[in-house]
């Protein structure tokens, strides 16, 4: 390894070993130093990793620790302050991490069991993270206009509408059929189509 490749190697690391003095978590940490030496052994890494070694390991901690809302145990200001760079570079640096491993990046599901039964609660949540809470809306979460714990009482309080519109689904075919075209006419008319 050269000077420059050992160098980036440590500097990453050792932001990555300051995190985990604050932040204990074994698993997430034994994936975030197998995804960076995976990207220390990748060709295009190489290249793309020699500057902002800070952007770099957050953005690897939350490459491998996401699961779509954020680092399970950490806000993301606290991410912010670990490393001393804002959410939106943690952001690119996780998208291009992911970009670069690919299949190979370690993933955040490895270390946690499905739950046995797949309730409506659990659809709900599915469907609210993937219609809303991965959308614009974490944008302007990641530009601070909303906080972690707004983000939080905002997804849980979005999550239980819905999963009492699906119980409702399930249970009352006919009545959710009738609410929900009422609701649209209420409130959604002029929506787009």
């Amino acid at each position: 390894m050269n000077t420059t490749n050992q160098n980036r190697d440590i500097a990453i690391r050792e932001h990555l070993n300051r995190f985990f003095d604050a932040h204990p978590d074994e698993a997430l940490q034994e994936r975030a130093l197998r995804a960076l030496d995976l990207l220390l052994a990748h060709k295009q890494a190489k290249d793309v990793l020699v500057k902002k070694p800070a952007g770099w390991a957050g953005g690897i901690v939350y490459a491998v620790g996401s699961r779509g809302v954020g680092v399970p145990g950490i806000l993301n200001r606290e991410l912010e302050s670990a490393f001393g760079v804002r959410m939106d570079e943690i952001y690119r640096r996780a998208a291009k991490v992911k970009d670069l491993l690919g299949v190979d990046l370690p993933s955040p599901l490895e270390a946690v069991a499905m739950p046995v039964a797949f309730t409506l609660r659990d659809e709900a949540n599915a469907l609210c993270a993937y219609a809303f809470r991965n959308g614009f809306i974490e944008d302007i979460h990641a530009d601070g206009r909303i906080s972690d714990e707004e983000m939080k009482r905002l997804m849980i309080q979005v999550s239980e509408s819905l999963a009492k519109l699906l119980v409702k689904k399930q249970d009352t075919p006919g009545e959710y059929d009738r609410f929900i075209r009422d609701y649209h006419r209420q409130y959604c008319r002029r929506w787009e189509r």
